[in-house]
């Protein structure tokens, strides 16, 4: 029976997170680099023999830098990027933490999470005939909508997940769609001085 493994990886550190230019927003630090490579060095070995993988990316500058550095040790890939993966500003707004969140409106919070239905309906899905493998570089949020809507977790749980620059999860969904969580946040393939969240 065919598996579709997808790869969940969040972004190297990013220049200055409050200070962009657009609305793609800053490329990786030199530690957002260092990251990046050997993030990709370890995905490199991992799927050098897996057939044709394929890189999905945000289109925001560190998703897409991030992915550009895991394209390389993985030449036959296809690299896809999209919109669909870009950042949103929180999976849910419990009541408690709204003060948190107060910056974003409720109808920018309920935009993100219906891009986020449309990500999880496009890359969440049995493999059909034989194993898929697919990367999806993107976000810290989008991975923690990812993670609780794969697992059917209620929403506020985003909130005890951390998302470490350049951590890896790993889910299967079988072919009767059971989901299987691998591993979550795995920053194995960094040294203690690497391990950034922002």
């Amino acid at each position: 029976m065919a598996h579709h493994f997808l790869y969940l990886i969040r972004h190297g550190q990013q220049a200055t997170p409050h200070q962009v230019p657009d609305v793609l927003g800053n490329g990786l630090t030199p530690a957002g680099r260092q990251q990046a490579r050997r993030l990709a060095r370890r995905l490199g070995a991992a799927l050098a023999e897996v057939p044709r993988p394929i890189i999905h990316h945000s289109t925001m500058r560190r998703a897409a830098e991030t992915a550009a550095f895991i394209a390389e040790r993985l030449p036959a890939a296809p690299v896809r990027p999209t919109r669909t993966l870009w950042e949103i500003p929180a999976v849910s707004v419990p009541p408690a933490f709204a003060h948190w969140f107060d910056r974003y409106s409720p109808e920018q919070v309920a935009a993100g999470q219906a891009r986020m239905e449309s990500a999880f309906a496009r890359f969440f899905r049995p493999a059909r005939g034989r194993d898929r493998h697919s990367l999806l570089v993107c976000h810290g949020n989008v991975i923690r909508y990812l993670v609780t809507r794969a697992l059917a977790l209620p929403a506020d749980a985003w909130l005890s997940m951390d998302t470490l620059n350049s951590g890896l999860t790993e889910i299967v969904i079988e072919a009767d769609g059971r989901v299987r969580l691998i591993n979550y946040n795995d920053v194995g393939h960094l040294p203690a001085r690497l391990r950034t969240f922002i």
